[in-house]
């Protein structure tokens, strides 16, 4: 398959659009981060110490979305505007048509079913591009995680033991692996 361009996404209540850094941003970011980290712990860069880090990561991520090879959709509210998360397409493999989901939402909007929304969209736009499997990384201990997978129709495939060293958890995480088919 040959890679598409990525295009902004509108659900029913959202708006996903690319990230774009700017110092305000990041600083924004930092300090949605800093003043939740319990929230954050399953995430593995969420050790981050300044805003010049999310910084770092913003720039990366207009850099990538231009190159094809990540989309992070920045998450906002589409009645005011408002910024409450991160749903990217990432660890594309344009001649394999597959990619990988990872998500996270400032928790004063958790549970509220706003990540499904984003997911769903971000899949089917995927799905309709041509890609053939989509898989999702949740930590086993992060039961939200694992739920918003299983509401969005993926399917646990298994437990990767000890997948990686998480700073904030100061332990290696076991990992639920999901996936999805596009069976068109």
């Amino acid at each position: 398959m040959k890679p598409q361009a990525f295009k902004p996404l509108q659900t029913e209540r959202l708006d996903l659009k690319p990230l774009v850094a700017s110092f305000d941003f990041a600083n924004e970011l930092f300090d949605m981060i800093d003043k939740n980290r319990e929230y954050f712990k399953f995430m593995p860069w969420s050790d981050i110490k300044q805003p010049e880090q999310e910084f770092d990561y913003l720039r990366g991520s207009e850099k990538k979305w231009k190159n094809q090879t990540d989309a992070n959709y920045g998450l906002y509210l589409r009645d005011n505007g408002k910024f409450v998360g991160v749903c990217g397409f990432m660890s594309i493999n344009w001649s394999n048509e597959t990619g990988e989901i990872g998500y996270w939402l400032n928790p004063k909007y958790a549970r509220q079913g706003f990540m499904s929304e984003a997911v769903q969209a971000i899949v089917q736009e995927f799905f309709n591009m041509g890609f053939k499997r989509i898989t999702l990384k949740a930590d086993i201990e992060n039961t939200p995680s694992c739920k918003t997978a299983e509401k969005c129709g993926f399917t646990r495939e298994g437990i990767m033991k000890s997948y990686e060293f998480n700073k904030p958890l100061n332990r290696r995480q076991d990992m639920c692996l999901y996936a999805k088919i596009n069976e068109k």
